[in-house]
């Protein structure tokens, strides 16, 4: 087991004006268009310069680098007007070429941006600059909810990518120490202002330890040396409940999600006997039956979650589909199946057909108690179907290692981070062809009859403005996953947060990055 180390003692100093938080790992990437982890969207959001901004909180379009935006009636035109005197944070002026370059640089397959796929079909995408002030990009065909794309797309200098350091966005990284902090300054550039005139952001900068202990975090803000705590634990909601009762908040269940999932791809390390099972329906459905959410949700979140059973929340209540069926609890349901598919008991040890027994590990990430409950309450559920199985914690870094890159797993347990309630911003998760298609990446074709299906509706769903036909097509991926069960959703954990009483300006919302998503407008109370 490789556990991540706390950075005690390793932080900057705090400068005057400073806000600090902590982030659980290093960033993958200061690269804008190559995000594809948590904590490096985080540093994207606070830095990066957007043409449109997606409003977590009305959950609207707003114009941010552009000053106005218009799509044409078949959906396949966006023109934006930029404001006038836009500027980076070095001084430089932003034109329409900067925000070409830009968004071709994500579009190109080199670039390797997971964002490209919202665009459904990014190599006939093309950007044209009629002047400095204006950027219209053309589609092969309509996408849905288009203008949310444009929330994940920084614009940088054309031809001069800068990972962060110069942007026209609230701040600029300004330093960085692996394991240590990240820091970000207030880009005296930036062209927002508040109602009153004066300059946003308020704060001076940003400091993000570097922190993987949620007992340190909570002690430090108790001291008031961090902030915020954005997505508190549950064991520390409750400790900080006790000791700061009005600096906790709880606004019920999130979009999040928690789930587990078997290693499907062929062209991983894996056993061929280990694919057979993992590319098993039944047995995938099996291991579903036997696990107890309930507990999940009582145990490992001390009751502020919710059992699973779709990759949609029931706080989403324009998407979610309460009429799907879906395996629910019932171990002799799950060892029926697996006896069906050849499954047997030899003295309390579960065999395959072929006589091998049925062991795997489920690699989550060391530092989240709850995460960590929950896999040791699944090993304990399924050792009552037979399985031997095995809890395997990793730092963050060598997960995604293991997940994206070498593929050498058999089972994970992790969490989805919903930003949009709209399904369409999951496609790069459900495309068969996606990096991001965790049970089977990039997929040259479809490697089964209901993956083949999912791709076909969730490209329908995108492809029209109908909002009942999408309805329709998104009810029906519901409905699929829950019977192929490639995801085993567990919990929907509710959004648990800290907020200092110095910290003036938060509003709380469900959607990520909850405390932080009006970070230009958030500062601290002077001392008086």
């Amino acid at each position: 087991m490789i556990l991540a180390q706390p950075c005690a003692g390793q932080a900057a100093p705090r400068a005057a004006g400073e806000l600090a938080w902590t982030i659980g790992y290093d960033p993958k990437t200061f690269d804008p268009a190559k995000v594809d982890d948590q904590e490096s969207e985080l540093v994207r959001y606070l830095t990066a310069g957007v043409l449109l901004r997606f409003n977590r909180s009305t959950q609207k379009i707003e114009p941010k680098l552009a000053e106005s935006w218009n799509l044409s009636s078949d959906g396949r035109t966006l023109t934006f007007q930029l404001r006038s005197g836009l500027q980076f944070s070095d001084g430089s002026a932003l034109t329409s070429r900067d925000a070409a370059w830009s968004i071709r640089r994500v579009l190109l397959p080199a670039t390797g941006a997971p964002v490209a796929q919202e665009f459904l079909s990014p190599g006939g995408v093309t950007v044209e600059t009629p002047d400095d002030q204006t950027v219209v990009v053309r589609l092969p065909q309509r996408v849905i909810g288009i203008g949310k794309v444009f929330d994940e797309i920084a614009i940088e200098p054309a031809g001069h990518p800068s990972e962060g350091r110069i942007t026209a966005g609230p701040f600029v990284v300004a330093d960085y120490r692996r394991s240590q902090y990240v820091r970000l300054r207030r880009n005296a550039h930036y062209q927002e202002r508040d109602a009153a005139g004066t300059a946003l952001p308020y704060a001076a900068g940003v400091r993000l330890d570097i922190l993987d202990n949620p007992e340190q975090e909570a002690r430090l803000f108790q001291r008031g040396e961090y902030d915020i705590i954005n997505g508190l634990p549950p064991d520390y909601f409750e400790l900080l409940k006790r000791r700061l009762p009005s600096s906790v908040r709880d606004l019920g269940p999130s979009l999040n999600t928690e789930q587990m999932w078997f290693n499907q791809a062929s062209s991983s390390p894996l056993p061929a006997w280990e694919k057979t099972w993992f590319q098993n329906r039944d047995f995938r459905v099996a291991v579903s039956q036997a696990i107890h959410r309930a507990d999940l949700a009582r145990i490992a979140y001390e009751g502020h979650a919710t059992p699973a059973y779709s990759f949609i929340s029931p706080a989403n209540r324009a998407w979610y589909d309460s009429g799907i069926s879906a395996p629910h609890e019932d171990v002799a349901a799950a060892e029926a199946k697996l006896a069906s598919v050849g499954f047997h008991l030899r003295g309390s040890i579960l065999e395959d057909a072929s006589g091998r027994a049925v062991r795997f590990s489920i690699l989550t990430n060391a530092g989240n108690a709850a995460r960590l409950k929950m896999a040791t309450l699944i090993q304990q559920d399924l050792a009552a179907l037979g399985m031997q199985v095995t809890v395997v914690a990793l730092d963050f870094p060598a997960l995604i290692e293991r997940l994206m890159h070498t593929q050498d797993y058999q089972a994970c347990l992790l969490g989805l981070e919903n930003v949009d309630p709209d399904p369409n911003a999951m496609i790069n998760i459900w495309l068969s062809s996606s990096p991001n298609h965790q049970w089977s990446p990039s997929e040259k074709t479809p490697a089964t009859p209901w993956e083949a299906e999912i791709d076909r509706a969730m490209n329908q769903q995108a492809g029209t403005s109908n909002e009942a036909q999408r309805k329709l097509a998104v009810d029906r991926v519901q409905q699929i996953v829950a019977d192929q069960q490639p995801f085993i959703y567990l919990v929907y954990p509710n959004a648990l947060y800290a907020v200092s009483p110095r910290l003036r300006g938060a509003q709380p919302t469900v959607l990520e990055p909850g405390l932080v998503w009006n970070i230009e407008r958030l500062r601290l109370q002077e001392a008086r």
